[in-house]
């Protein structure tokens, strides 16, 4: 039983172990999460949840922007507590059942790499002349109906009674907290639980077993589908099975970012674009890059200009923030942005791009300027920060 089992100090070392060196671990979190999980108190709160005593708060709805659009969409924030139970759980989830899912599905996977694919794709169709169906799921983690995967996931959960009716009570109860009032509404499977990836998994089983029976070559991220097809005929078939697949779930898709792809045509796949020829970071892989980075340097140089931080410590900020985002923590087993995306790719074009955008940010912490001025702090400057260039990386790794 999963939940009996999430008290056992092994499983508790072996998710503490995979969250430590998880591409976005925080050696902060990870903390407070030992502190939690390894104590009497979890266990207590394991065992209430075993006994049908569902002692959680609702969660905190939080409105966030899209990248860089006006769109917002819609995330509940759970207790710190309770979200480290939802971790572990999710984690004794997919370790249980990752290998019922289909080799087609990539999205939070125990063990499936994307580099998998991407060669898998260059082996089949390496000169692009394959059609190429690209699918998108509209507003999928907010339109899933629970009535419609509560007879799937105890399916799923036979053996799992007690687990199964925590679930469905956690995802049915439509409760949550909007500017500090107790409010009664649709939450869908709650955007931002961290079961929610399982659950979603689960749901679009039907998805991905129609890929896999119908392409040799497809995939699923999430709301992000993609089969190649041999012709044009049989790429608008498979476009049509899908909408009849989603609308049966009650779900749409999403026509603006769903296509068929022509032969010679660019397309892009889980964060990555590729073309005839080349294999480069995706415009929106770079954007999110761009948007976290100018963030941080504001936030830091505003420090800088109140006098909260010296120069020096601001750079000393930045730098590591930047290493950290790009090359991880170092730690073993860590994976980190140019683990997953230096193997897929076959051009430094747009790491030329990130490698001007993070000495951008540390000019302008260093003087303050976003004119010419800036270039008082010189590229040598910038090296002795630590500031290490992808694209020298990405040559040294490919050397290597």
């Amino acid at each position: 039983m999963i939940l009996e089992d999430m008290k056992l100090e092994k499983n508790k070392r072996a998710f503490l172990n995979k969250r430590g060196s998880a591409i976005s671990a925080n050696s902060t979190e990870v903390n407070a999460m030992e502190k939690y999980i390894m104590t009497t108190a979890f266990d207590s709160d394991v065992q209430k949840l075993i006994e049908g005593d569902y002692y959680f708060d609702p969660p905190t709805l939080i409105m966030l922007r899209k990248g860089q659009s006006n769109r917002t969409r819609r995330v509940y924030s759970f207790t710190a507590r309770n979200k480290i139970l939802l971790q572990y759980l999710t984690y004794m989830l997919m370790e249980k059942y990752d290998d019922r899912f289909p080799d087609c599905l990539y999205s939070f996977r125990k063990s499936k790499p994307t580099i998998d694919l991407f060669k898998s794709i260059s082996r089949t169709d390496p000169h692009r002349d394959k059609y190429v169906v690209k699918a998108d799921i509209k507003s999928f983690g907010e339109t899933i109906d629970p009535e419609i995967l509560r007879p799937r996931l105890k399916d799923w959960l036979f053996d799992e009674p007690e687990l199964y009716a925590f679930i469905m009570w956690l995802i049915t109860r439509n409760q949550y907290y909007r500017n500090g009032k107790l409010t009664e509404g649709f939450t869908s499977v709650i955007p931002g639980n961290p079961i929610v990836s399982f659950l979603q998994n689960v749901f679009l089983m039907q998805v991905d077993l129609f890929m896999e029976k119908n392409a040799s070559i497809c995939s699923r991220y999430t709301d992000d589908i993609c089969m190649l097809c041999d012709d044009r005929e049989t790429a608008e078939k498979h476009m049509s099975e899908l909408r009849r697949i989603c609308t049966d779930l009650g779900l749409k898709l999403n026509e603006e970012k769903s296509e068929i792809v022509m032969p010679g045509e660019a397309y892009d796949l889980l964060g990555v674009r590729l073309d005839v020829d080349r294999v480069d970071v995706a415009e929106n892989t770079y954007h999110k890059a761009f948007s976290k980075m100018k963030h941080r340097a504001d936030s830091i140089c505003r420090r800088v200009k109140k006098g909260r931080l010296t120069k020096e410590t601001g750079l000393r900020i930045m730098a590591g923030y930047i290493h950290l985002y790009y090359y991880g923590s170092g730690e073993k087993g860590a994976v980190s942005w140019t683990d997953k995306f230096f193997p897929c790719i076959n051009t430094a074009k747009t790491l030329k791009y990130l490698d001007h955008l993070s000495q951008e940010c540390l000019r302008y912490i260093a003087t303050g300027r976003r004119t010419n001025a800036k270039y008082r702090f010189r590229y040598e400057d910038i090296k002795n920060t630590g500031y290490v260039p992808l694209v020298r990386a990405f040559y040294d790794r490919h050397r290597k």
